[in-house]
């Protein structure tokens, strides 16, 4: 029968039976402690003895793991050293919310597998059984944890601050194994809620606000005189506030949400009260500090910025989970049970009748998590059940939500979290999303509506998204001013009895769709937000600002212009310090001597090189001979083979010889035209003389008794060389040209020759026929 670790006995050095959990058995390793990662990369040396140390640590925890069951909780147990190093990690490791660290691809490496060598010695040390030969009796183990302080709260958020955002599941079947051993940390954790709630004091006195809640101490006299300003603070004490207030509500939100059976216990002490308060009181003061305060760069804004991001979600996340498990779960897991739905509701409308007064946290938690979901398991758990309770929160959350929140997806009909008028401000007329025409809830509309699933999974899908710093955006555009004027013109048309305030409220509800809201209007399905609207509401006119048209009557003419002259040295409208002596008004009062000859000089020995009337130029004399320069001599022989061109005949005519039109007489006209026809009649016959006397050479050639056999061999060879070249022209003493067009194997490649052959046969592979049907087509054969 498998013995337990606690009772095991094995034989010392001495030969003597000693418990297997023992000191003496423990390996004498040296574990090094943790340092966080440089920020300066580029040194080298830092960073090298950074990577040492990760290697040091990666190397002796790979060790540890391998060790034997026994072996393991003995150095677990009493290696203070190992304790050291762990603790060393979970403090100063960064968290997996911080910015990422500009560390090489080794570096970065190195860090993640020292991160998963750490969680896998927690979850070995938290685990009590490991197969059915190496386990540790429950009881025992609890006690192990508790007396060698291998665990402990703070340990315990720390880890979770590590590991819970990707590690959630075995992180909680890790730390509800804690819990279940050894209760005595449940007692701890009541006992470190208190602290919590005086970090969040101290943290709002840090910005210079007093919270008033459960558990808290009240506010000394001197406090409000010494009380910090946080637009003027210093941006490193700033920043050590932010990084701290950050820290802290990411560590409660994965930690409830890691293990959900602690919301019980941070409910006794009313932590949902207290958190919404410190929301209302110091997250709009921090907010407003953050955009006046002056930042020596643009990245640490934004590093800040994203921290105070982070810190609302976690806040709304962790006033959510309390909520979820204290209130709903216990409905949604005895739905039978009268007594366990009565008290989980009660307790549900207290917790939010408590915050009704935080305005700016109702619209925050209003624009993520639903309240009207809430309410659904409520009623669909008891029928018994009075609405006007919810009724009344429902109306408080869309006051606060009309004047502070913003959704970040609207959903139409569905929509459930008040609304705005359409110049921006809170319209008193709207009684809220689920105000019916008589202002009530009605409870038979969620009597069979779809239960939400328990959990933040369908609520964060990303829990720290940076892209957004805002509470919420509104997911589709406002269309412009003549965009809205079309669609509340093409509505009225349709319906002339609606105002057009009404029909431009609902366009804003329904996402500026106007197929989707003549719809609604037509199927009487408006949103329950437009109830109490009434439809003949009339539009509101725009107010022009008298400042803006001040502004656009005044603006001056010189800083509207532009010119290329803009900026240079003197422009008098930009520059103040311009140099006058450069600038010269009025005539200059240099007087000019017209005989002054000196210009004439400079340029006369180059004129001279030119030729003038008393000198001959360059162009008189060419060198030739021996170096000598002669004369060029008149050339008698002159070239008048063009001079029978008329020069100009087919330029195109001007403008004024078209216009100019000569009246010739008919006289005249018919002489000219006897003159044209006698001069063609005369070239004809001596075209005809020339063709006799060619026609007589002929004669004298075909008379010739026997033809030259030389002549009549080249003849012949003349012709076959004119049939075997397609009928091109034979040249005497020229080879034929073979193309070759086939070329070699498919899939080899062609030659440059090849290919240049083929693309000449098919160009001109049709020249021939397309010549012959030119020429029948132009005797009109076809």
């Amino acid at each position: 029968m498998p013995v337990p670790l606690d009772k095991m006995q094995v034989v010392s050095t001495s030969n003597k039976p000693q418990p297997s959990l023992h000191s003496s058995r423990i390996e004498k390793m040296v574990f090094v402690k943790y340092f966080p990662p440089p920020a300066n990369t580029d040194d080298r040396a830092e960073y090298d003895a950074w990577l040492e140390r990760v290697n040091y640590l990666c190397d002796d925890l790979h060790w540890l793991l391998q060790l034997p069951h026994d072996k393991f909780w003995c150095q677990v147990v009493f290696d203070a050293g190992l304790h050291k190093s762990l603790d060393s990690f979970i403090q100063f490791s960064p968290r997996s919310h911080e910015t990422l660290m500009n560390l090489p691809a080794v570096g970065k490496q190195r860090q993640l597998e020292l991160c998963r060598l750490v969680f896998m010695t927690y979850l070995r040390m938290s685990t009590h059984k490991e197969s059915k030969d190496h386990f540790i009796t429950p009881e025992v183990f609890g006690d192990i944890l508790y007396v060698n302080f291998l665990f402990d709260i703070p340990k315990i958020l720390d880890i979770c601050s590590l590991f819970g955002k990707n590690n959630s599941v075995l992180l909680n079947k890790m730390i509800g194994n804690i819990f279940t051993q050894q209760p005595k940390y449940t007692n701890d954790l009541l006992e470190t809620v208190p602290t919590i709630l005086e970090v969040l004091s101290n943290i709002a006195a840090k910005c210079g606000i007093h919270l008033e809640g459960v558990g808290l101490s009240p506010k000394k006299l001197k406090q409000s005189l010494n009380a910090p300003v946080l637009s003027t603070m210093p941006t490193l004490e700033l920043q050590d506030i932010m990084l701290y207030l950050s820290d802290t509500a990411i560590t409660l939100h994965r930690f409830l949400d890691v293990y959900p059976p602690a919301c019980s216990v941070f409910q006794q002490f009313h932590f949902c009260s207290v958190i919404a308060n410190f929301y209302e009181s110091v997250i709009p003061e921090i907010t407003v500090a953050l955009k006046q305060h002056e930042y020596p760069s643009v990245s640490l804004k934004k590093s800040l910025t994203s921290n105070l991001h982070h810190t609302k979600k976690s806040i709304l996340a962790i006033f959510h989970s309390i909520v979820q498990h204290v209130c709903l779960q216990p409905v949604l897991e005895n739905a039978s049970n009268e007594e366990v739905v009565s008290a989980a509701t009660e307790e549900f409308l207290h917790t939010m009748t408590s915050v009704l007064g935080e305005r700016r946290f109702l619209a925050a938690y209003e624009g993520i998590f639903n309240f009207q979901d809430d309410v659904v398991i409520f009623l669909q758990a008891s029928s018994t059940l009075d609405s006007s309770q919810f009724e009344y929160i429902q109306s408080a959350i869309n006051s606060a939500f009309a004047t502070f929140g913003r959704r970040k997806s609207p959903r139409g009909d569905t929509n459930t979290g008040g609304r705005t008028s359409p110049d921006g401000a809170p319209d008193s007329s709207i009684g809220g999303a689920t105000a019916g025409k008589s202002g009530g809830v009605d409870s038979n509309k969620w009597i069979g509506a779809k239960i939400p699933i328990s959990g933040n999974d369908r609520y964060l899908t990303d829990d720290f998204q940076t892209e957004d710093y805002g509470e919420g955006a509104i997911s589709h555009p406002r269309p412009s001013d003549v965009e809205i004027e079309s669609l509340i013109t093409s509505i009225k048309d349709l319906f002339p009895h609606l105002g057009e305030g009404f029909l431009e409220i609902a366009l804003e509800e329904l996402d500026w769709n106007q197929e989707k809201t003549v719809s609604c209007i037509l199927e009487e399905k408006l949103p329950p937000s437009l109830h109490s609207i009434s439809t003949d509401l009339p539009r509101q006119q725009k107010e022009v600002k008298q400042e803006e048209n001040d502004q656009t009557d005044n603006t001056d003419l010189v800083d509207s212009r532009r010119n290329v002259f803009d900026n240079d040295e003197f422009d008098m409208f930009r520059n103040t310090n311009v140099d006058m002596t450069k600038i010269h008004l009025g005539k200059k009062e240099k007087k000019v001597d017209l005989n002054d000859k000196s210009a004439v000089n400079a340029v006369r020995a180059t004129y001279d090189v030119y030729g003038s009337i008393d000198k001959d130029n360059i162009y008189d004399y060419i060198s030739g001979g021996h170096g000598l320069n002669q004369q060029l001599m008149y050339d008698d022989e002159y070239d008048d083979t063009y001079d029978s061109n008329v020069v100009g005949a087919d330029d195109a005519d001007s403008a004024d010889e078209l216009n100019n039109k000569k009246i010739v007489p008919r006289v005249i006209m018919d002489l000219e035209r006897k003159k044209i026809k006698d001069e063609r009649r005369g070239a004809e016959e001596s075209d005809d003389d020339d063709e006799g006397e060619n026609n007589d050479e002929e004669q004298r050639v075909k008379d010739q008794f026997l033809a030259d056999p030389a002549k009549m061999r080249e003849l012949a060879e003349q012709r076959r060389q004119s049939q075997a070249g397609g009928g091109r022209r034979y040249v005497a003493g020229s080879v034929p040209v073979n193309r070759d067009v086939k070329g070699g194997q498919k899939g080899q490649g062609q030659s440059k020759e090849v290919v240049h052959n083929r693309q000449v046969k098919k160009k001109y592979k049709g020249q021939r026929y397309q010549s012959n049907a030119d020429k029948k087509m132009s005797k009109g054969m076809f």
